[in-house]
């Protein structure tokens, strides 16, 4: 992404730091985002078995989720910055590739090193959200078109795919290692097509490498935008992890019945997003915010205080629903600060992932200590946390509206 030079006005950030040619062609984009998506559907239904293929308990595979998280997060704060010289097609083509030899590794390494696979999915997600997200704002900017809000309903919609794929392979008796390596497959795919279409133009000379994180303390203005990215990515990872664990080993549900209930979950984040682009988002991006937080806290208390799976079903719908538009109006926020769309994404971004970082072994401790209703409960407190730092939001934030 381009830095811009110090002789460009605040005002002007918007308007210069997508040049015409630069501009990514937005299908392979929102296909590059759902095989990443779909990684995560596949996951969250196939964990059941990988923990017992492995002999790893709730408090390990917090630990594993925890190892993760922390690269995830160096990768954002060192890695990142530093693939901003080479042009976008490059440093997606880099992002996608690496989660699908990661979706590889954590199938098929033993026992011993699958650690390593965790790690190398952290490499690829804290790659793929800061690039993905660059490239959808980039291209937001040149269409004036609601493209970061079609980039997160693609990675619901590829929630629903995963979950109905790994629903299938269980059904039919396969091992669950052929999950993951579909979900490479459509990795590799999607790779080998932004590659092909990403923008060719580099960024000019003096580009920034700086931590991404240096925004936040430059603009403190962020901070509203990324608590609100913090405490949705909490419910929504927390859902990508633990939400099918909850399911089948504290309901009892069948591995059908927990992909229906993450395809209901996905699905509504899908139908959500494209409903808060028409609708929540003309009326501000506060209200978008209160509205996601105090809808999903209603739905998380269902889920909590519940034991039938259909109920818990139900209650993940809604909260599909009601969440779907909080991460990407958090993001929206950074449209009206004086800062670089990459820093400010890239910062955004990061502190959403500093929370996987101490919630996962939490989480699996609570699991292991309590049990994973306990576990899920962390999930409500979040969603609170949404209605907290959404009061701070500007009154008269709104966001483009291009349909």
């Amino acid at each position: 992404m381009d830095e811009l030079g110090p002789h460009l006005r605040p005002g002007e950030i918007a308007r210069q730091s997508t040049p015409p040619t630069g501009r990514p062609a937005v299908v392979p984009l929102l296909a590059g985002y759902w095989s990443f998506g779909q990684y995560w559907g596949v996951w969250v239904i196939l964990v059941y078995e990988f923990q017992r293929a492995h002999g790893i308990g709730d408090a390990s595979l917090g630990g594993l989720y925890m190892l993760l998280s922390v690269v995830a997060v160096i990768v954002m704060l060192f890695i990142a910055p530093r693939l901003q010289p080479l042009p976008l097609r490059s440093s997606m083509t880099i992002s996608l590739l690496t989660l699908a030899v990661a979706s590889v590794a954590i199938g098929y390494l033993p026992t011993s090193l699958v650690f390593i696979g965790f790690m190398l999915v952290g490499v690829g997600n804290g790659l793929i959200d800061v690039y993905m997200n660059v490239a959808a704002q980039r291209a937001e900017v040149a269409t004036r078109k609601p493209v970061l809000q079609w980039l997160h309903a693609s990675y619901a919609l590829g929630g629903v795919t995963g979950a109905a794929a790994a629903g299938l392979i269980i059904a039919a008796g396969l091992d669950f290692r052929w999950g993951l390596a579909y979900a490479s497959a459509a990795l590799l795919v999607t790779t080998v097509w932004n590659a092909r279409t990403g923008p060719t133009d580099r960024a000019p000379q003096g580009t920034s490498t700086a931590f991404s994180i240096s925004a936040l303390f430059r603009t403190p203005a962020l901070w509203v935008a990324a608590l609100v990215v913090l405490f949705a990515f909490l419910v929504e990872g927390s859902m990508d992890t633990w939400s099918g664990l909850y399911l089948r080993d504290q309901l009892s549900a069948s591995a059908a019945t927990a992909a229906i209930a993450f395809i209901a979950f996905s699905g509504a984040i899908f139908l959500g997003r494209l409903f808060a682009g028409r609708v929540l988002f003309g009326l501000g991006l506060r209200p978008t915010i209160l509205a996601a937080g105090l809808g999903s806290a209603v739905a998380g208390i269902a889920v909590v205080t519940t034991s039938n799976p259909w109920v818990v079903g139900l209650a993940f719908l809604f909260l599909g629903f009601a969440i779907s538009a909080a991460a990407p109006a958090g993001f929206g926020l950074t449209e009206a600060i004086d800062e670089d769309p990459t820093n400010a994404i890239a910062a955004v971004t990061t502190v959403g992932y500093t929370g996987f970082i101490f919630t996962p072994p939490l989480l699996g401790y609570i699991a292991q200590t309590v049990d994973l209703r306990a576990a899920m409960s962390v999930i409500v407190l979040a969603t609170f946390g949404i209605v907290i730092v959404g009061l701070f939001a500007p009154r008269r934030s709104t966001r483009r509206r291009g349909d």
